[in-house]
């Protein structure tokens, strides 16, 4: 009896090649899963900045970081606005002008008479220090303190100026030596008014009546008093230099 043969039958060419393209079509779709799997595991743990940035624009709102730079300009806005508004307690206060007066040059109710020695005379020059060759400039200002207007006649009561030696207070110049004064008459210095009057010294000495071949002062320390009458300044230094 024969044997039957062990060698197995071999199948067609076409059942090879089906059952090839069926193994790769299998594989390909089990990658396709898997990415697909793996992307939406992380399009759902992480969101995508660039979509919300869009989305945050469309809605009108801004996020955190272009908040914070907003709060920082409009904060900054705020207070550049606030600096120029006056502070509490400040919107009634006055801004000092150039005719403000000090303190000592102020109206004293109490005082409702006015004499000569009432009244507040004051020394004033150009430069504290002259140089050669130049002349200085005085002033003289009054003040009246008093709640009433002054007459004065400076007829009377001669309106001057007057330079001394600083050290030996040696009368060295008056403007009325050889002139006459700035101003006479009868003036009125009104209540808390200030008048203001000017003289130029030559930077030669002085005497009364004697108008002539006059000296030069050397340069040094001298003092200037502003006077009406028996109504002195207080000395104000200064030097010829």
């Amino acid at each position: 009896m024969t044997e039957p043969s062990r060698t197995p039958k071999q199948l067609p060419r076409e059942i090879y090649l089906r059952r090839r393209i069926a193994a790769l079509v299998a594989i390909l779709v089990l990658v396709v899963i898997l990415i697909w799997a793996a992307t939406a595991l992380f399009s759902g743990s992480k969101e995508d900045p660039g979509a919300e940035s869009q989305q945050a624009a469309a809605s009108g709102t801004l996020t955190p970081s272009e908040d914070a730079t907003s709060a920082v300009e409009t904060t900054e806005s705020t207070a550049s606005e606030e600096s120029t508004e006056p502070e509490a307690g400040e919107a009634d206060k006055e801004e000092p002008t150039s005719e403000a007066k000090p303190a000592e040059l102020t109206v004293d109710p109490s005082k409702t008479t006015c004499s000569l020695q009432d009244l507040k005379v004051m020394a004033k020059t150009n430069e504290d220090s002259v140089p050669a060759g130049k002349m200085p400039t005085f002033y003289l200002e009054v003040f009246n303190p008093t709640t009433e207007d002054c007459s004065i006649d400076l007829d009377e009561e001669q309106l001057r100026f007057e330079v001394y030696k600083m050290g030996s207070n040696e009368r060295v110049w008056s403007d009325t030596d050889c002139y006459a004064s700035v101003e006479t008459g009868k003036q009125t210095f009104k209540s808390g008014e200030t008048r203001y009057f000017q003289a130029d010294w030559s930077r030669k000495r002085s005497e009364p009546g004697q108008c002539t071949e006059r000296e030069e002062a050397e340069p040094g320390a001298y003092f200037l008093h502003t006077v009406i009458g028996e109504n002195y300044s207080p000395a104000l230094p200064f030097n010829l230099l």
